[in-house]
């Protein structure tokens, strides 16, 4: 079954600014999508447009266009880990994780003993359970990343959207972010992120959609699109990718 199908979709900003202009693609359940694209290339918007934030039609979630989607429905569906996000309350980062459990919640009701052990799985897996009464607002950078991803895998949606996940984050953090979604990948998760790191796009993503100017430059499996030519054509400036023993480099 395909996870995301998108169909001739354009964007234009009230201003008049055109952000995305006839993009097409499909990706099948349990792949891995990398938006690969520099800054103002549009993949922000297009990630906002799959995640409903913008009213757009032609895209479909599972085989089932978007705006049929009721909020608690989509919320199974769909997970957001975004850049950023501010603290306007001292929760622990338990109760905070718990968020992601608010699409099975009953209208009023309180988390249940079930989803606060999901919530609490959900710290483990990102290194964070010993912290979970600790306030959300003594958080360095890497564990408040940590934290909206933990949230975001406690949600338990058939896909993970992030934006550019690794963007702020240093190496040791950015090694565990990438093991923990690599992870999810194996076991059968549907991800779709923002980045405009090729090297991210090509250790993580099995496909590769290349963002410029708004427009699809292509699209396909990493090992078909991910080339020296097309990365060059992408960023305007020459880029080289490398094979050494297992590993895909890109400078």
């Amino acid at each position: 079954m395909n996870a995301l199908g998108i169909k001739h979709v354009s964007y234009t900003y009230p201003s008049g600014t055109q952000a995305l202009e006839n993009i097409s693609l499909e990706l099948e359940e349990g792949s891995s999508l990398a938006i690969l694209g520099s800054n103002g290339a549009g993949k922000s918007t297009l990630l906002d447009l799959i995640l409903g934030f913008k009213q757009q039609g032609g895209i479909q979630l599972f085989g089932k266009e978007i705006g049929a989607y009721g909020r608690k429905e989509l919320g199974r569906t769909l997970a957001l880990v975004p850049q950023t996000e501010h603290y306007h309350f001292s929760f622990t980062l338990l109760d905070y994780t718990l968020f992601g459990r608010s699409p099975y919640l009953q209208a009023m009701g309180n988390p249940t003993s079930d989803d606060a052990d999901i919530a609490y799985q959900a710290l483990e897996e990102v290194g964070l359970a010993a912290y979970a009464d600790r306030s959300v607002t003594n958080l360095s950078g890497g564990e408040h990343q940590l934290l909206l991803l933990a949230r975001a895998i406690a949600q338990q949606s058939r896909m993970l959207l992030l934006d550019e996940p690794t963007s702020a984050l240093d190496p040791a953090n950015r090694k565990k972010v990438l093991s923990i979604l690599s992870s999810l990948h194996k076991r059968g998760k549907t991800l779709v992120f923002t980045t405009h790191d090729a090297n991210l796009a090509y250790a993580l993503a099995s496909h590769v959609a290349m963002l410029k100017q708004g427009s699809l430059l292509c699209f396909g499996k990493k090992e078909q699109v991910v080339n020296t030519e097309m990365l060059t054509t992408l960023y305007e400036t020459p880029l080289t990718v490398c094979q050494m023993g297992t590993e895909t480099l890109i400078y």
